[in-house]
């Protein structure tokens, strides 16, 4: 699977990892978020990345770099789509979906 982290610059001035852009098989590019920090700016950035047919490598003309945002040169990772996607939404620090039946006593 062919990814590129998105990293910020954090409040010590450390650049960690926020997010990423991964190619499907059929070359189409998307964006991963955590939707808590991106709220709907993630979704539109991906309705763009489908609307013209982003590649990865240009992924950073939809999700602008700055001063606080970096994008890494691409990683080609070996291994199941869905397991590298948990590995990298790990190192992101998304948070982990749970169901609310499952927290709440009925």
């Amino acid at each position: 699977m062919k990814v590129r982290r998105l990293q910020r610059l954090n409040e010590k001035r450390e650049w960690v990892d926020c997010a990423y852009a991964y190619e499907k098989p059929d070359g189409q590019s998307y964006f991963r978020f955590n939707s808590v920090t991106w709220g709907h700016a993630g979704d539109r950035y991906n309705v763009l990345l489908r609307k013209t047919k982003t590649k990865l490598e240009d992924v950073e003309t939809i999700v602008k770099p700055n001063q606080t945002l970096r994008w890494l040169s691409i990683e080609k990772i070996a291994g199941a789509a869905d397991e590298i996607k948990a590995t990298l939404d790990e190192a992101c620090n998304f948070p982990k979906v749970r169901s609310v039946t499952e927290s709440v006593a009925l």
